[in-house]
């Protein structure tokens, strides 16, 4: 009997990238190249094929260039910053897992931030593709000699930049939470299971209505401080803000562990 034929494919091209793709199209890429300063994912699509996600601000090009899409960072590990591109970096050493399957495909690698030319923090990544659309992140930090201290701030650990179009100032999209709070103005800093950002990403048919696709980020129950506090700009850009309110203490030998799932959707609707 024939095996059922892998639904999500995952595999390695040219250019240390992963792609993944969902019923034979195209589902996201995953860059790990060293000519970045940290892996990231772009494009993310949805089942019917738009992109929500850009590399870049909609308006700062060079100030915001390290708005790669969907990327890991923190600004400040005790008292290191990985952040911006000017900042430390965070590493690729391997990829740990290229798995494809009927239902769901996982792509997981781990990685040194680099303080210099020092770890000082071992991660493991991995994301995992499902069938239904959604994509499940999970990431596992660990002190790689010493304690380190995550401090109080709006920027880390997971971060998305929009594709313009969804923005609320570049192309007339939304911001909504599990609460109903809509926009910076109402959601920044607020507590909420998720966050949502859409916006058009097409014409309407004759004269009729924009397309419109967006992504949802679900904070998973099980991670510490859930609901997370809400990093989110008009601009296009959300992020839950794991240290936006207190900072927290990673000893050597222990691990902290975040998980969000993530769905890119088509419609204005946020994806349950």
């Amino acid at each position: 009997m024939a095996k059922p034929f892998p639904r999500i494919q995952c595999f390695q091209e040219p250019g240390d990238r992963v792609v993944v793709t969902r019923d034979n199209q195209p589902a996201l890429n995953y860059h790990f190249g060293a000519n970045y300063p940290r892996p990231f994912i772009y494009p993310l699509l949805t089942p019917q094929g738009h992109n929500v996600l850009a590399c870049g601000h909609s308006v700062d090009l060079i100030g915001h260039s390290h708005h790669r899409g969907i990327f890991v960072a923190h600004s400040d590990v005790s008292g290191q910053k990985f952040w911006a591109d000017k900042d430390n970096r965070c590493v690729h050493q391997r990829l740990l897992k290229l798995d494809s399957g009927v239902d769901e495909g996982a792509v997981a690698s781990f990685n040194y931030w680099m303080a210099g030319n020092a770890p000082l923090l071992d991660e493991t990544r991995e994301f995992t593709v499902h069938a239904d659309g959604s994509l499940h992140a999970k990431l596992e930090f660990s002190a790689h000699n010493a304690e380190v201290v995550f401090g109080m701030t709006k920027f880390g650990f997971l971060a998305c930049r929009v594709a313009k179009t969804l923005g609320v100032a570049a192309g007339g999209g939304q911001i909504t939470d599990a609460t109903g709070r809509v926009n910076e103005k109402a959601i920044y800093s607020q507590r909420a299971a998720w966050c949502d950002y859409s916006g058009p990403v097409a014409a309407g048919k004759k004269g009729g209505p924009d397309v419109w696709a967006g992504i949802t980020i679900h904070d998973d129950p099980a991670n510490p401080r859930h609901p997370t506090p809400w990093m989110c700009r008009d601009d296009g850009w959300f992020s839950p803000a794991f240290n936006m309110i207190e900072p927290f203490t990673l000893k050597k030998g222990e691990k902290l562990t975040l998980r969000y799932r993530i769905v890119a959707h088509d419609g204005a609707k946020p994806a349950m």
